[in-house]
């Protein structure tokens, strides 16, 4: 339904305040706003350090898998390398899991100097952006756990299906849902690290 020529719309643009990073494209940003800015690029940059563990993680616990699938009761020095080397990504992603909690903390304590409720950027105020981090950073600490059983167990695995489901449990990842990656997302287009598409 158009409007008549000369009536006005009964309905108006949606106007969004405008984030602190397109006001001073030109400047830093100083205060809460920059701090925020700041953890969301260490969150970000520490889940793509997660990401090569853990892509490296799949891959020996592949090998792992294809090793004790043929021989399920030996315990080979193959076998020992394969298992050292994927302690080596957990502990990686053991680092991983303690900058994210560093994050979360470091936000939780902004939240308690931070007073203002209204958006900090373009809609989310400072509880919706430490509850972002927070929601993002458990469903890593939560993997994170996953990764450690995976380590302890899959080259004690007694059949070919334990095995496997250690590899699949690896392999999926899953605590680190579609909904994460788009909190993940969401933060990065809130603080101005990325554009909305």
């Amino acid at each position: 339904m158009q409007n008549k020529p000369g009536t006005p719309s009964k309905f108006q643009p949606l106007q969004l305040p405008q984030s602190p990073v397109t006001n001073s494209p030109n400047k830093n940003l100083t205060g809460s706003p920059r701090v925020v800015r700041d953890i969301a690029a260490d969150v970000y940059n520490t889940i793509q350090s997660w990401n090569s563990f853990f892509i490296n993680g799949a891959q020996i616990v592949k090998q792992i898998a294809i090793l004790k699938a043929d021989n399920i009761d030996v315990y080979s020095t193959e076998l020992e390398e394969y298992t050292n080397a994927l302690y080596t990504c957990v502990q990686g992603l053991k680092q991983c899991d303690e900058k994210l909690q560093l994050c979360k903390h470091q936000m939780c304590a902004l939240k308690k100097v931070e007073r203002k409720l209204e958006p900090l950027f373009i809609s989310l105020n400072i509880n919706d952006i430490v509850d972002l981090v927070s929601n993002i950073v458990n469903s890593y600490a939560e993997e994170f756990k996953v990764k450690e059983m995976v380590l302890e167990n899959i080259a004690h695995a007694k059949n070919k299906d334990e095995v496997m489901f250690f590899a699949a449990c690896w392999t999926l990842q899953p605590n680190i849902t579609d909904q994460t990656n788009l909190k993940v997302e969401a933060l990065l287009v809130e603080t101005g690290h990325k554009k909305a598409s």
